[in-house]
């Protein structure tokens, strides 16, 4: 196996949304938040770390190609079959007979353009009888507008020369297209469905500017 290309394609994610992908809670402070985002421990500045993007690219792209386990099985695909684009790019999960070889993308973790405000939204369990609320609990989130600078750089090997894919829009690609077409599709699902926690209570609502592959405009987003 040899790698014949390795593309760098960066973008902007911003919030539309509180944004809240957990963090641990370094210290217990009076009035503080239950649920911290996570932080930077050296600037104390929340980020987006790849994993999360990565994470859910590849739940979504699963549940969109009919490859997620569901309650039954909770595994990533681990199919290793040459025609899986979940097993292509993100490997195959806990498979060591798979001859597709290694993951070809790497998420860097998204920095923040300006400095980071953070906000307190309370949820609440809302008693059916009653309709009173009760457990209180207090979640940080990066607040609505905020911009991080994100990277994804993507590997191209020799065996990929004959890999096809079918885009969400119908679209056929071949190769390396192909790969970046699976990436762009997986980046366009998760901006239809949140990133972090709380996407179905409001929060995680993200969108996607201002793509360059290598420098250049990426054909592959237009949105």
């Amino acid at each position: 196996m040899q790698r014949t290309a390795i593309y760098a394609i960066t973008f902007t994610a911003r919030c539309e949304s509180g944004l809240h992908i957990g963090g641990s809670q370094d210290e217990l402070a009076i009035g503080g938040s239950d649920s911290p985002v996570i932080k930077n421990p050296a600037t104390r500045q929340p980020y987006i770390p790849g994993s999360s993007l990565k994470g859910k690219m590849r739940g979504e792209l699963e549940k969109q190609l009919g490859r997620f386990g569901g309650r039954d099985n909770d595994r990533p695909c681990g199919c290793a079959k040459d025609e899986c684009p979940i097993c292509r790019i993100f490997g195959a999960h806990m498979n060591t007979r798979s001859n597709l070889g290694p993951s070809r993308i790497i998420v860097r973790d998204g920095r923040p353009l300006t400095g980071v405000r953070i906000e307190n939204k309370t949820e609440n369990v809302i008693n059916r009888q009653t309709g009173a609320a009760q457990h209180p609990r207090s979640n940080e989130r990066v607040v609505e507008g905020t911009e991080f600078k994100m990277q994804i750089v993507l590997q191209v090997f020799d065996l990929d020369g004959h890999f096809s894919y079918t885009d969400g829009n119908g679209g056929s690609h071949q190769g390396d297209e192909a790969l970046q077409a699976v990436v762009a599709d997986g980046l366009r699902l998760v901006q239809m469905t949140g990133l972090g926690g709380g996407t179905s209570r409001g929060s995680g609502a993200v969108s996607f500017h201002d793509f360059k592959l290598d420098g250049n405009p990426w054909k592959h987003w237009s949105a």
